[in-house]
């Protein structure tokens, strides 16, 4: 437990909860580890966990009916993914897939409820994550509209320093071109020469 407690310590949001509801989230939040292509969940699944990035990355993506895989977006190291479907009880509509090696900190589904219900700064938390995550989609929207590579390359690196949903991204982003490629949604190569 003293791993996720230390993990727990570098998340602003949790320091920034009142002292009883920070101690549900230390009593509860446990962590897993998963392989390169390990998927976390999977469409149809019940939401367990709001699912924060301690270290590695994750993809949030689906397979349209003509085998065509979509990235919608990353979840690099520091930032909290599945909100959406914690917030509505309603099963994951996205796979969520380890991208590299992954290690990760969950809040089970029942202390997210009991936290969103008890606590105003939680809410504040999750109000403020879903908006960002709104302008995201609308960004993303944008991106796919875009047909030159280059204006796509650079759009997606601009959203992955919103420091509201990634906020231990840093000054480096610490993806290979492979990754780059499969979270813009392009070839290796035309990312590469983008």
């Amino acid at each position: 437990m003293s791993a996720v407690a230390d993990l727990l310590g570098e998340v602003p949001w949790v320091q920034a909860l009142p002292p009883g509801a920070r101690a549900v989230v230390y009593a509860d939040a446990y962590e897993t580890r998963h392989a390169k292509g390990e998927s976390i969940a999977r469409p149809g699944d019940p939401p367990q966990s709001w699912i924060g990035v301690a270290d590695g990355l994750l993809k949030v993506s689906a397979v349209d009916r003509e085998g065509r895989g979509f990235t919608f977006a990353g979840a690099p190291r520091g930032s909290w993914i599945g909100e959406g479907a914690m917030v509505r009880s309603e099963s994951r509509r996205y796979d969520i897939i380890a991208v590299r090696e992954s290690r990760l900190i969950h809040i089970p589904r029942r202390t997210f409820r009991q936290l969103l219900d008890d606590s105003g700064e939680f809410r504040r938390v999750v109000l403020a994550h879903l908006n960002e995550r709104v302008g995201q989609l609308i960004e993303m929207m944008e991106i796919g509209r875009l047909h030159d590579p280059v204006a796509r390359v650079a759009r997606m690196l601009g959203t992955a320093f919103d420091p509201a949903l990634y906020p231990r991204m840093g000054a480096v982003l610490p993806l290979s071109q492979g990754e780059l490629a499969e979270w813009v949604g392009l070839s290796r190569q035309c990312t590469g020469a983008a």
